[in-house]
């Protein structure tokens, strides 16, 4: 094999061997799941990523039995993205309760998908757009 071949077989072997660029998931995003019985859900999810490492803030709005819920914000933890798949948990509190719940799935430029287990129930998919 001359040098010229050995050269490209090389970079190409270098470039198939490196993990992906992580896509970037900072932002304010919009997702909707399905709620239980509450019909469907929709969150605010505000990320900041600093190379793999990805931490921010999600908001749920309750409305309540009496149309007297609210808001309340949970910090992302364990946030990860690793090429265009990315995970994260949240703890949510109310009540005097506590539970944590964990985000897995891909992103697409401006969208995500995936699964949100732990808490109460089976997992459930989730959808996402960012919105700026």
């Amino acid at each position: 094999m001359n040098t010229r071949n050995l050269s490209i077989t090389l970079l190409v072997i270098a470039v198939m061997t490196s993990p992906a660029a992580a896509q970037d998931l900072t932002g304010t995003w919009e997702l909707s799941a399905q709620g239980g019985r509450g019909g469907p859900q929709t969150m605010t999810l505000v990320l900041a990523q600093d190379g793999e490492e990805v931490t921010g803030t999600l908001t749920r709005t309750f409305g309540g039995r009496s149309g007297g819920g609210g808001a309340i914000d949970s910090d992302v933890e364990n946030g990860t993205v690793e090429g265009n798949n990315f995970s994260f948990q949240v703890t949510l509190s109310f009540g005097g309760n506590s539970f944590t719940q964990s985000f897995s799935g891909t992103i697409d430029s401006d969208s995500m998908e995936g699964m949100i287990e732990g808490g109460r129930g089976q997992g459930r998919p989730f959808s996402g757009e960012r919105k700026n």
